[in-house]
Formats: structure tokens, C-alpha cells, sequence
């Protein structure tokens, strides 16, 4: 066993700078569950006293996605920490159009809930907090296509593609759902 299993979660030694203004200190568990709440996004900075610098929370190792895998595996406090999701995730392949007013996309829907999902999309002009209108097309795993209103919470690297130039993964949060789909987001969770 690593000793990532021995990470000390309660020490209030991490700090978020948000503009100018700086925020904390905040302990490790607290800092995740920001991440998981979208309240802490890859582009903010982040220091706490074993880093050089500030550092943006996406380029920062003590929270990137192999060692949140890692601790996830074998720290029983975080496990719980990221098993408390509001609305259960289904893995799923759809594939989606959509845009954001002035830039058309399209992608693959990898995972959805009741609330959000995450896609890859074949653009990089895309940033945390644009609102898009994603078209889930019909598809096997949903019958008729339907449209949402979704904003960006998250804008993740990826090495799963669909072509060349899909290495973006977003994370969405869904603000306004047709009413046929959110049946259909229901029943395949269901499955």
C-alpha cells in the first residue's frame, strides 16, 4: 500500500486564488470536495506550503485524476467523499451536436446523469461557464433525440478521442432538459 493512504486530510494548509483575492486555508478532504461540487475549477490556482508557486488546480499532481483514482482506492474517507454524488451516472456512447451561439460542435456524450454529463467534443473554444445547447442525437442508447440547456462546469484533457482532434472532455451541468428527455435520462440510469 502507497502512502497516499496516510494523507493528512484535516491539516487547514491549502489555499485558492481567485483573482486577486486569496482564499482559505482549506484542508485537503475540503479541497476535493470543491473539485467534486464544481466550486474549484482547473483554471484557479492553488498553493500550499510544499509547492514552489501557485499553481492552476488542473497542472497541480496532488489532484490529478491518477491520484484521486489512487486515493479513492485507498483512503476510505475520500471513497466516501466522491461515492456522495446527487444524482446517479450512467457510462453511455451518444453521440451529440450542439452549440454555444456562435460555434457549432460536434461529439460523444461518455456518461450522463439526471444533471449533467460529460462529453467529448470536438472543439477547444470551449470554456467553464458557457452556456451550450447540446442535441443528444437518437441513438441506442436514447430512442428520439432531444435537446438541452447545459453550462460547462469543467474542461478536462483526455486520452480517450473520437478523431484527431477530440482530446477535450467537458463536464456540463444541465440547466434546462426537453421533458421526453429527461424521461429517457431516467430510464437508462435505470438499466
Amino acid at each position: 500500500m502507497s502512502n497516499l493512504a496516510h494523507i493528512d486530510l484535516e491539516t487547514k494548509n491549502w489555499y485558492i486564488l481567485r483573482g486577486e483575492t486569496q482564499y482559505g486555508p482549506y484542508d485537503y478532504a475540503g479541497m476535493i470536495r470543491m473539485v467534486q461540487n464544481h466550486e474549484l475549477q482547473d483554471y484557479h490556482y492553488v498553493w500550499a506550503p510544499h509547492l514552489e508557486t501557485w499553481q492552476m488546480l488542473g497542472e497541480c499532481p496532488d489532484f490529478s485524476k491518477d491520484r484521486m483514482i489512487l486515493l479513492i482506492k485507498e483512503n476510505e474517507t475520500l471513497r466516501n467523499e466522491f461515492s456522495r454524488r446527487e444524482a446517479q451516472r450512467k457510462d453511455i456512447h451518444s453521440p451529440v451536436l450542439g452549440h454555444n451561439g456562435s460555434t457549432f460542435f460536434d461529439g460523444d456524450c461518455t456518461s450522463i446523469s439526471q444533471n449533467g454529463a460529460l462529453i467529448l467534443i470536438n472543439s477547444p473554444l470551449l470554456l467553464p461557464e458557457d452556456q451550450v445547447v447540446i442535441h443528444f442525437c437518437a441513438s441506442s442508447s436514447f430512442p428520439e433525440g432531444f435537446k438541452v440547456l447545459a453550462q460547462i462546469v469543467r474542461k478536462n484533457f483526455t486520452k480517450q478521442r473520437l478523431n484527431t482532434k477530440s482530446a477535450l472532455q467537458y463536464a456540463v451541468r444541465f440547466l434546462q432538459v426537453q421533458a421526453d428527455g429527461l424521461t429517457q435520462i431516467k430510464s437508462i440510469i435505470k438499466e
